[in-house]
């Protein structure tokens, strides 16, 4: 039980903010100026911290810096699950079936996480899913998929039960324990969104339903690509094979 409360308590730390290290970055600044050095992403605050060759440290607000790439994140091994894909076939804008992709393999889906791997950020409009607001502001981004219109991630922190007969818990036990939550631990969600052509995005909160609605023209031929290649809507990557091929059905602005 001691256990448990130690993860509640933990997650309760973690949940306040969400930062991120990574060894090696290239950030491209508003200015169009580039700087390289490691990197933390602050994620809550919409801000990174950089530490430049004289060891002093810049602070950069998402509004002075237009996209950033990272390598070497300095990761949570339990978060390890998150890591496994390599996107930069998909920001080519790979899909199963792409006739400029027919002498490349396939993309494999990783075993194991490799953070040598480039990872690809830029800055959206965004209302913080605020559906009440009208007032956005830059905002930092995981590029997924190629465009105009381009899969978006950002990756939060969630509190999730513990419960006795859950994956955390001691499994197994009656007497009426089955199910009682014990604490909670941290978890990390994927939330998706398409980046539009004029810097703002679209929240996906039900990814196949909200992304047949934009493109709701080419809605049944996306519907029958994800069932014959087996796609998964909720999937990162497969999420990124389905914008693809529907950009390829209508790029360009809505559909």
């Amino acid at each position: 039980m001691a256990l448990c409360w130690s993860l509640a308590a933990q997650a309760q730390r973690s949940g306040k903010g969400f930062t991120q290290q990574f060894n090696r970055a290239t950030v491209l600044l508003s200015t169009g100026d580039t700087i390289a050095g490691p990197l933390a992403l602050h994620r809550s605050e919409e801000m990174l911290t950089m530490t430049l060759p004289d060891n002093t440290v810049r602070t950069l607000p998402a509004i002075s810096v237009q996209s950033f790439a990272v390598q070497g994140e300095r990761y949570d091994r339990s978060r390890e699950r998150y890591y496994y894909d390599d996107f930069y076939s998909m920001r080519q804008g790979y899909y199963y079936g792409n006739p400029y992709f027919t002498s490349q393999p396939r993309p494999l889906r990783r075993e194991r996480p490799d953070t040598t791997l480039v990872r690809v950020f830029r800055t959206y409009r965004w209302n913080r899913d605020n559906d009440y607001s009208d007032f956005r502001a830059p905002g930092f981004f995981e590029q997924l998929s190629g465009g105009p219109i381009i899969l978006l991630r950002r990756e939060g922190l969630v509190e999730r039960p513990i419960t006795y007969n859950g994956p955390y818990g001691y499994g197994g036990y009656g007497g009426g324990m089955t199910g009682r939550t014990m604490g909670y631990y941290t978890d990390v969600k994927d939330n998706f969104y398409l980046g539009l052509p004029n810097g703002n995005v679209l929240s996906l909160r039900n990814p196949k339903k909200d992304l047949l609605n934009y493109f709701h023209t080419y809605a049944r031929q996306i519907e029958q690509y994800a069932k014959q290649n087996k796609l998964n809507f909720t999937e990162a990557r497969e999420l990124a094979f389905l914008v693809n091929y529907a950009n390829s059905l209508g790029a360009g602005g809505k559909q």
